[in-house]
């Protein structure tokens, strides 16, 4: 398909920039929030629920390895079971281990915000460059404006402002003549919309409406606490079970 200079170029040209600016803005800043939002309002409940069921599937395992040497009458070797028990639920620990370690980094990593006013500059500097350097919209753009926007990129992922503002005052004189194939342009903005939509169908984009709607952060917070005691009680019966038989 040959390059034509078509009034629609523009037009697609700022709905494209959006799509991208919209798909970075979620993935590098919206999207991080939310899960940091997520992970220290409900992160500890949620570890300590799975923490608990854990336990509660090794003490089920530990009584049953126990009655099987019951049933054959033969010595009970809690060092031998706990061994067994370690090696099957390693990888399970594992992941525990891992659940505790993002919130710690959460907890110990805590981003500072840029204020209002430099944040909606941030933006606003963002969606400009994204138009003048994205690869999409300028395919025959030199090495250095690539370079330019990946340095633009990595700014607007880290919150830096003077980064994203050192990129403007550099930046080549733009060439006025405006020249994209539609169809294109057309298919990169269907793209995007498609890649934005997976997004917040994914997590952590979907605990939103969990985190903002205080009814429903409320009662999800109520049911763990509720599913935490109920897993204590089921842990108690299970150790009582057990020292009955050793």
């Amino acid at each position: 398909m040959s390059l034509i200079i078509h009034p629609e170029v523009n037009k697609l040209k700022e709905q494209l920039t959006q799509r991208i600016y919209e798909y970075d803005n979620l993935v590098n800043h919206v999207c991080p929030e939310i899960e940091r939002r997520y992970v220290l309002e409900f992160g500890l409940h949620e570890y300590k629920l799975y923490s608990l069921e854990l336990e509660i599937d090794k003490l089920r395992r530990k009584l049953h390895l126990i009655q099987i040497e019951i049933n054959h009458e033969n010595e009970i070797n809690m060092d031998v079971i706990d061994k067994i028990i370690a090696k099957e639920f390693e990888e399970y620990d594992k992941q525990v281990q891992a659940q505790i370690d993002e919130i710690n980094f959460i907890n110990e990593n805590n981003p500072e915000k840029l204020s209002e006013s430099d944040s909606k500059k941030l933006k606003k500097i963002y969606r400009c460059l994204v138009k003048r350097l994205h690869p999409d919209l300028n395919p025959n753009q030199s090495l250095f404006e690539l370079g330019l926007f990946y340095k633009a990129v990595k700014s607007f992922q880290q919150g830096d402002l003077r980064g994203l503002e050192s990129v403007v005052a550099i930046l080549p004189d733009e060439n006025a003549e405006e020249a994209c194939e539609i169809d294109n342009l057309k298919k990169l903005i269907n793209d995007y919309e498609e890649l934005i939509d997976k997004v917040k169908k994914d997590y952590p984009y979907n605990k939103k409406n969990l985190l903002d709607n205080r009814e429903d952060h409320d009662k999800y917070m109520s049911m763990l606490l509720e599913l935490i005691r109920d897993r204590e009680n089921d842990i108690e019966k299970l150790e009582n079970n057990i020292n009955g038989l050793i």
